[in-house]
């Protein structure tokens, strides 16, 4: 049999330890990149994380959890690949105009250029971001809420998302629906995934993580507004689905998923004894 010296441990190089890094960093909590940052920083050698590297991963942290930022022209805006024009620079679908954004403080700055539209989607477009802002408006009682509405090839697609960060009590949570609806004559379909994210990490590191698909459905309108309407219907009905479903989840948990991980029986194979005088006679007996 092969001697090791537990004394010895091997050196990664540099470039291993950037990749460790960027898997940590892409797999923070909601609301917890720059925390998770601090912290990666100081396992690292000092520099080898540098401002323009830690940059570029948040930006693609930011796009892949539609990080929701406020633009200059004080709307709520998520950000996504289908809003970006380039690496800092997005859309904002209300206000229709562009900005600029730093992905490490989230602050944005007003931005010139042009977002290409599809004008043939524009006029439902517009109706259904009407629509969803009041959704978001009416349904979600956080701050950090956003309905954003792009085209992108020949679909229209929607994110309704938002974010409830309360770290000084330990814990917080993300919800995101995305949604792709395709339009033709006076039909349409519509197709989407939601997922949520809770992270719950006092005395310990719970974390919560679930995708829904949502199946495809077809929609028939007579106009923008009709259409933009029977969506919002669509998400509303699924997302309150999905929610009561969890709020179930969660009651029945103790009776259910908590008893089905619990062991019938201790290891000892005995089972405990709750009478406290008998506890009490064994430990006179053991005097």
């Amino acid at each position: 049999m092969a001697e090791y010296d537990d004394d010895v441990i091997e050196e990664i190089s540099d470039e291993e330890k950037l990749k460790i890094a960027q898997y940590f960093l892409l797999s923070s909590p909601p609301n917890q990149f720059n925390e998770v940052l601090t912290d990666v920083r100081k396992l690292l050698p000092s520099g080898l994380l540098s401002e323009t590297t830690a940059s570029g991963i948040a930006r693609v942290y930011n796009t892949r959890t539609s990080k929701i930022v406020t633009t200059p022209a004080n709307n709520k805006v998520a950000l996504s690949g289908y809003n970006e024009v380039n690496p800092t620079k997005y859309y904002d679908p209300i206000a229709n105009s562009l900005f600029d954004v730093d992905h490490l403080t989230l602050t944005t700055n007003e931005s010139d250029g042009s977002y290409p539209h599809n004008d043939s989607l524009e006029l439902y477009r517009a109706a259904i971001q009407s629509d969803l802002t009041n959704y978001i408006t009416n349904h979600f009682s956080t701050e950090l809420a956003a309905g954003s509405v792009y085209t992108k090839d020949n679909a229209i697609v929607i994110i309704v998302t938002g974010e409830k960060p309360n770290l000084r009590n330990y814990w917080s949570g993300k919800w995101t629906s995305t949604w792709s609806v395709i339009v033709s004559g006076s039909t349409a379909t519509i197709t989407g995934e939601i997922k949520i994210h809770a992270h719950y990490f006092e005395d310990g590191n719970v974390q919560l993580q679930t995708t829904k698909p949502i199946v495809t459905s077809s929609i028939s309108f007579t106009s923008e507004s009709d259409l933009a309407a029977t969506i919002i219907t669509r998400i509303n009905d699924s997302e309150q689905a999905l929610f009561d479903g969890l709020g179930e989840m969660y009651l029945n948990m103790n009776e259910e998923t908590f008893r089905a991980m619990r062991r019938v029986m201790p290891i000892t194979r005995t089972k405990m004894e709750w009478n406290v005088n008998s506890v009490r006679m064994v430990k006179q007996v053991r005097k």
